[in-house]
C-alpha cells in the first residue's frame, strides 16, 4: 500500500470512506454502541463497493476485538474516541470538529488495518470480505 501508484490504498480509503457510523445507547451497560454501516455507495465501482462491505466487517472486528487479522489496541481507542464524541453531540446537530477529525482518523486506521487483512490476495481476500455483510 506504500507505492504511489496502488490502487489498493485508494479503493480501500474509498470504501472506508463510505461508511456511515451511527451511535446508539445500551440500557444495560449505559455506553454509548457506535455500529459502522454502509453509506451511500451506489455511484461507486464495484471494487470500491466491496471496499465498503468488506470495511463494515473490519469495523466488526474491532468493535468486539477480534477478527482474521489481530486488531491494534490503538485502534480499538480510536474507535471508542469516535464514539463518545458521536454520542456527545445533540440529535440534530451539526457534525462537530472534533467528531470530524476522529472519524478521519479512524477511516485511516481502519483502511490499514483492511489492508492488513487482504494484502496477500487483495482481489479474493477483498471480496471474500465483502461477501460476509448480507446484502
Amino acid at each position: 500500500m506504500n507505492e504511489p501508484d496502488d490502487q489498493w490504498s485508494v479503493t480501500l480509503q474509498r470504501g472506508v470512506a463510505s461508511l456511515d457510523f451511527t451511535v446508539t445507547r445500551d440500557p444495560t451497560v449505559g455506553t454509548p454502541v457506535m455500529t459502522g454501516a454502509l453509506g451511500d455507495v451506489r455511484g461507486a465501482r464495484a471494487l470500491v463497493q466491496a471496499a465498503a462491505l468488506a470495511a463494515v466487517e473490519a469495523d466488526r472486528w474491532v468493535a468486539t476485538g477480534a477478527g482474521d487479522v489481530p486488531i491494534p489496541r490503538d485502534l480499538v481507542l480510536t474507535r471508542r474516541d469516535l464514539a463518545n464524541a458521536k454520542a456527545a453531540e445533540p440529535p440534530g446537530s451539526a457534525t462537530s470538529p472534533f467528531t470530524a477529525g476522529y472519524a478521519a482518523v479512524y477511516r485511516l486506521e481502519l483502511a490499514r488495518l483492511l489492508w492488513s487483512a487482504i494484502s496477500d490476495a487483495p482481489a479474493r481476500r477483498l471480496e471474500e470480505l465483502a461477501r460476509r455483510i448480507p446484502s
